[in-house]
């Protein structure tokens, strides 16, 4: 198994800084998405849209999470790929639920 080194601590700190930021401006996109910006006229299509726009940020913010703050970044690729691939896996089985579904 290969050995990886974590930067120091300062830039772990900066990096936290960063990913909360951007986690904080992803959730006020997903409470910007939930309001009713798609046109009416638009009908079902509409309500598509909203599904889809919430299940990327949400599969967004949920793939920052498990990479930076589990520390998924410094495993190795396997590793990786057996979590990211069942992460968007579950996102296409919620959209596919929710849009075409009952």
């Amino acid at each position: 198994m290969e050995h990886h080194d974590h930067p120091a601590p300062e830039v772990m700190i900066k990096q936290y800084i960063k990913i909360a930021l951007v986690l904080f401006i992803l959730t006020v996109l997903t409470l910007a998405a939930s309001w009713n910006w798609v046109p009416a006229s638009w009908g079902e299509i509409g309500s598509t849209v909203h599904i889809l726009v919430g299940l990327i940020i949400a599969f967004v913010k949920a793939a920052m999470v498990i990479y930076i703050f589990m520390h998924i970044k410094f495993d190795n690729k396997f590793l990786r790929a057996f979590i990211f691939v069942p992460l968007f896996l579950f996102m296409v089985l919620s959209f596919a639920l929710n849009v075409l579904g009952p």
